[in-house]
């Protein structure tokens, strides 16, 4: 059983782009999620989606998510 294979070439010089996360910590416990694909020759990037992980009034957890429009789709 194969995986679902991400690939897109980079817009500006056509190198394979990989695929990163970042996290960043914010204030009262807010986590900031960042998924990208990035090209490792030129840093050129294209976003894919943002998560936004943060503590609710009654004491849940709330997610937001933002997907981006130029969402790179799965290779077949």
């Amino acid at each position: 059983m194969t995986g679902a294979k991400y690939e897109k070439p980079c817009p500006r010089c056509r190198t394979r782009m990989e695929y990163r996360v970042e996290m960043e910590f914010g204030e009262n416990g807010m986590r900031r999620i960042r998924y990208y694909y990035r090209c490792p020759r030129c840093g050129y990037r294209v976003h894919d989606l943002s998560l936004v992980v943060r503590r609710g009034n009654g004491g849940g957890v709330v997610i937001e998510c933002e997907e981006y429009r130029e969402r790179i789709r799965t290779a077949r």
